[in-house]
């Protein structure tokens, strides 16, 4: 890891571990021993401690009864919260939006949509459809202006990025959540808000029961 110097060392190493948590490549159950980290980081251990700690808040690692701290496992149990907490979260941002979208705001959605449609079914590119799914959530949250609801929806992902990004490799989820963005589009372009909050449920328990099944996947 490279060091700058505009950023404090905890801070770098705070975002370079999280980074490698919640893209699967520290992988779930490992213990970080501090040793270990300190040397690979070339860092000292207090700034590798307070790191630690920050992420221990977020829930991305926990500590061990005997010392040191491991990376937690993903149980159904959380896919089930996060998005029941991420329904009850996008309702509102819907809300919002049927009051403040903007015909610019719509150009922008269906500017992701043409682009999503134009790789969708290229098994090459499905890091670039999960990108494009990722912009089009933080467009929608975008138009609603509510800052603190953002933060707490872009928190909750971070427990499920690995998972998420492998429902984007799936050819039939990928290309039944381009249908439902679409669809949410047009319901926006129409007004229909209660239909709008309606598909955006479907889409959220429909990944996950997918999401779900890729937990267990981990635990065979």
């Amino acid at each position: 890891m490279a060091i700058k110097k505009k950023k404090s060392i905890r801070e770098q190493v705070y975002e370079y571990l999280k980074s490698e948590i919640v893209s699967g490549k520290i992988k779930e159950e490992t213990r970080i021993v501090e040793e270990e980290y300190a040397e690979k980081l070339n860092v000292s251990r207090t700034p590798l401690r307070e790191a630690l700690r920050m992420l221990e808040l977020e829930g991305l690692v926990e500590a061990r009864e005997k010392g040191g701290v491991t990376i937690p496992k993903t149980t159904k149990k959380d896919v089930e919260e996060v998005v029941k907490i991420r329904v009850a979260l996008e309702t509102l941002i819907l809300e919002e939006i049927f009051k403040k979208v903007k015909d610019e705001d719509i150009k922008e959605l269906e500017d992701n949509i043409i682009y999503t449609k134009s790789i969708i079914n290229d098994e090459s590119k499905t890091d670039e459809v999960f990108k494009c799914f990722s912009k089009f959530n933080k467009l929608l949250y975008k138009i609603s202006k509510l800052p603190r609801v953002i933060s707490l929806i872009n928190n909750l992902n971070l427990y499920l990025k690995k998972f998420r990004k492998i429902s984007a490799e799936n050819k039939e989820r990928r290309l039944s959540a381009y249908e439902d963005h679409m669809n949410i589009v047009n319901l926006i372009k129409t007004g229909n808000k209660e239909k709008a909050i309606e598909v955006n449920r479907k889409h959220l328990l429909e990944a996950k029961e997918f999401l779900k099944k890729q937990v267990d996947e981990e635990t065979k």
